[in-house]
């Protein structure tokens, strides 16, 4: 007897969907790995043309680096990602002693940010094409062929943590100044200019850091996705944060998987 075959996944998988945070996480990486798998699938992820794309790469992922994080023994956590305008990305609910002792809360709303340099769309469209380039800081569009340029140019010492700090740093103040709930967690998807070190990537951390920014938020969560796949918590002021430990308000005809 034939076994069928899975179908295939997209995002109606998660959207609006209570799903528990591992599972989750798994389904994420499959979308990821059938993706990557298809017809042009590494130019379909690098170039992220379509809604799926961006949103698997710049929003599932993420979130589900974060449920990873902290899903443990005593802490069980469900998500519901959204694709809708609501001022956040995914609703998390928690379960387990860490709630029942009241260490965590019983639900968390995510937003996820970008903190990218403004060229690394023409990053992604060179390497797409060329498979090299030297950088984002010397990259440039020929106005007559359309063809992306790529120059090579000094970094300075210092110069790439201070750039990846810049760009997270503003996007925590673009974020903050919206006036999120309290109970909000900042993810942001960090993408370096380049091969970041270790000791690069703690140093841009502690500028984010001393640049005193996160307090709008519950916490922010800082995640770089390459090989290297660094990450990293900012806490946020815990005068502003609610202890009230409310059950989900979930929105009428929302699906349970």
């Amino acid at each position: 007897m034939k076994q069928r075959k899975p179908n295939p996944l997209d995002l109606s998988t998660f959207d609006g969907r209570l799903l528990d945070g591992l599972n989750f996480s798994r389904k994420v990486y499959e979308l990821f790995n059938q993706t990557r798998a298809g017809t042009d699938g590494i130019s379909k992820l690098r170039l992220r043309r379509t809604k799926q794309e961006k949103r698997l790469i710049e929003e599932l992922i993420p979130i589900a680096r974060y449920v990873q994080a902290r899903y443990r023994e005593g802490r069980q956590v469900k998500v519901r990602w959204l694709s809708g305008s609501q001022p956040y990305d995914a609703i998390l609910l928690f379960s387990g002693a860490f709630v029942e002792k009241g260490y965590t809360p019983r639900r968390l709303v995510v937003e996820v940010t970008t903190a990218v340099h403004q060229n690394n769309y023409l990053l992604r469209q060179r390497l797409d094409k060329q498979d090299h380039a030297f950088g984002v800081k010397g990259l440039s569009r020929d106005k007559k062929t359309g063809e992306v340029l790529s120059e090579p140019y000094v970094v300075t010492n210092g110069g790439r943590e201070n750039d990846l700090a810049t760009q997270i740093i503003d996007r925590i103040k673009g974020k903050s100044e919206k006036g999120y709930d309290p109970e909000t967690v900042l993810i942001v998807y960090c993408v370096p200019n380049g091969v970041t070190l270790p000791d690069e990537w703690d140093r841009a951390v502690e500028l984010v850091r001393q640049a005193d920014a996160h307090h709008g938020f519950r916490e922010v969560f800082l995640i770089e996705t390459s090989v290297a796949s660094y990450s990293a918590t900012l806490c946020g002021d815990p005068k502003r944060v609610s202890h009230d430990t409310v059950g989900e308000r979930a929105a009428p005809g929302v699906r349970e998987a």
